[in-house]
C-alpha cells in the first residue's frame, strides 16, 4: 500500500508521500527562483537540485550538531543501525561520522 502522511483538504483525504515530495520540490523551485532573482546563481542552482529526502539529511545533521545522542537520531529516523544513521550526516559532520564508524563497527 501507499504510505499516507497526513490528511488534507475539505474531504480530509490522506496525502501520499509522493504528493508531499512534490510539494517540497515546488517549494524548493520557488525558493530557487527567488534566490536567482536576488543574484545568487550558485545557491539558486543548489536549491533547484534539492529534494525532499535532503530535508531528512539536514534534520539528522542538525540533531547531531545539537549534541542529540546518535541513538536518538537513529530512532527519530527509524534506522536499525547507527552506521545507517551516520550516512545521513552532511559533509561537515565527517568527524562525527568517523567516530560513529569507529565506535560502532560490527567487525564483519
Amino acid at each position: 500500500t501507499t504510505p499516507l502522511v497526513l490528511p488534507v483538504g475539505q474531504q480530509r483525504r490522506p496525502m501520499t508521500r509522493a504528493a508531499l515530495h512534490q510539494i517540497v520540490k515546488q517549494a524548493f523551485r520557488a525558493a530557487a527562483e527567488q534566490v536567482h532573482i536576488n543574484g545568487n546563481k550558485a545557491d539558486s542552482k543548489r536549491l533547484e537540485l534539492a529534494f525532499a529526502h535532503w530535508l531528512r539529511h539536514t534534520a539528522a545533521s542538525s540533531m547531531a550538531n545539537g549534541d542529540v545522542d546518535l541513538r536518538m537520531v537513529r530512532d527519530n529516523l527509524g534506522h536499525a543501525s547507527l552506521s545507517t544513521t551516520s550516512i545521513y550526516l552532511h559533509a561537515e559532520d565527517d568527524l562525527r561520522h568517523r567516530a560513529t564508524e569507529e565506535k560502532h563497527r560490527l567487525g564483519w
